[in-house]
C-alpha cells in the first residue's frame, strides 16, 4: 500500500483514481507493466485503459506486445 502525505497529494489537485492512473499510466510508459496489469493498478477496466492511452498519443503496441503461435495479441 503506497501511503502520500495530504499536502503532496493537493499540491496537484487530483483525485484518488487520478493519481492512481497516472501512476499506471507512468509505469506502463516504462516497460515495468502491461498495460492488462497497468488497467488493474488504476482500477479501470482494461479497454477503459486503452481508451486513456489512446487520448494521451501514447503508443499501445510496444517492444512488450507479442503475438500467440494462434495470431492472438498478448498485452
Amino acid at each position: 500500500m503506497l501511503v502520500l502525505e495530504d499536502a503532496f497529494v493537493k499540491a496537484f489537485d487530483l483525485s484518488d483514481s487520478e493519481i492512481k492512473l497516472e501512476i499506471a499510466v507512468l509505469l506502463f510508459q516504462q516497460g515495468k507493466v502491461s498495460s492488462r496489469k497497468a488497467a488493474k493498478l488504476a482500477g479501470i477496466p482494461f479497454l477503459k485503459f486503452w481508451e486513456e492511452l489512446s487520448n494521451r498519443g501514447i503508443d499501445l503496441i510496444s517492444d512488450k506486445t507479442y503475438i500467440s503461435k494462434s495470431g492472438e495479441l498478448i498485452l
